[in-house]
């Protein structure tokens, strides 16, 4: 069977799409950023307030990202010295205090901070912020939300950097619990055992074993993988059983048909922890796949409609069918390359 009917993503998806993680946005500093084709340049004003704004001054054009400060809630471009405030607004200029210019302003992002990292609403239709980043120790599942977890090393919150990939490519795996034998080498093909969607979010849950020959009971949690995608830029997992994990991997275009990939790492705290070298085997554990992954996307065609077998084609045609409405139609917007049905 087929899945899904001509619908082809592009590289401008609307939502919220992580940009880096908290604790690397120090207070009063300024930091270049790219994503979405677009220069950027992120500030913690002085009272800790993470603001991200064009890079771009609307003097005579200097990067604010290079050599610029932050003064108060105001950055302050290295070329002239005027000032902008986190609204984008130029609040002062140096050689004239009296009068800024105020037919002149830069844009401004929105924001959010939790769990640690920093999401960028993207909207190629100027709209603004239609739902929330979610809190991934409660939005997964009541199982995770119950537990402890540690607080991500610095090891456990990794970029990959750029990658030729696209945000649909990754979010797609919570369709698909078919490739694990053959990527991750799992004994058994798992079996799909729900999924539930809205307007902004695709869930999925897939059991491991021999158990699994049918839908479970909500109230058991052992060896599953439950994934949530909230909009195309971030995919949450958990995995339950022995060694509980919150993973969350992020994936945000960059430009020129590039994205960088994001992973977190949120491990249960268990007795033994503080054992040498039982955190660091624990999380190898952890991300051990990914770059499996990671090879596939890379050079994968995304296929315009797919060939799916009947055990795997409802899911597919529904996260496809769901996923639409972060493409905004925009003759701007470069289209995934695609292969049409032949």
């Amino acid at each position: 069977m087929t899945g899904g009917s001509n619908f082809v993503p592009h590289w401008q998806p609307n939502g919220w799409f992580q940009v880096g993680w908290s604790s690397a946005f120090p207070e009063a500093e300024v930091r270049p950023l790219r994503y979405f084709g677009r220069d950027l340049v992120a500030f913690r004003t002085e009272v800790g307030d993470l603001r991200i704004l064009d890079a771009y001054c609307r003097h005579l054009g200097g990067h604010l990202g290079y050599g610029g400060k932050v003064e108060g809630d105001c950055i302050v471009c290295p070329f002239h010295g005027w000032q902008w405030d986190s609204e984008g607004r130029n609040r002062h200029i140096p050689y004239q205090p009296d009068r800024p210019n105020r037919g002149r302003r830069i844009r401004a992002w929105d924001v959010r901070e939790t769990n640690g990292i920093v999401y960028l609403w993207h909207s190629i239709d100027g709209s603004t912020p239609s739902w929330e980043p979610p809190d991934i120790f409660a939005a997964v599942s009541a199982h995770t939300a119950s537990l402890r977890y540690h607080e991500p090393s610095p090891e456990a919150k990794v970029s990959y950097g750029e990658l030729t990939l696209h945000p649909q490519l990754v979010i797609e795996n919570a369709a698909d619990p078919m490739h694990f034998r053959q990527v991750h080498g799992t004994r058994d093909y798992p079996v799909f055992l729900r999924r539930w969607e809205d307007d902004w979010h695709w869930f999925s849950q897939i059991g491991f074993g021999k158990r699994w020959r049918e839908m479970d009971p909500d109230s058991h949690n052992g060896d599953t993988l439950s994934i949530l995608n909230a909009g195309v830029g971030m995919s949450y997992t958990a995995l339950s059983g022995s060694d509980n994990t919150l993973i969350l991997l992020s994936t945000t275009p960059t430009g020129d048909r590039r994205s960088e990939l994001f992973q977190t790492v949120w491990l249960e705290e268990l007795p033994g922890d503080d054992e040498p070298g039982v955190l660091e085997k624990r999380l190898a554990r952890a991300v051990a796949q990914l770059p499996n992954d990671i090879e596939i996307w890379q050079h994968q065609r995304f296929e315009n409609p797919p060939a799916l077998a009947s055990r795997e084609g409802k899911e597919f045609v529904s996260l496809r069918k769901w996923a639409r409405a972060f493409y905004v139609a925009n003759e701007s917007a470069e289209p995934l390359a695609s292969a049409a049905q032949g």
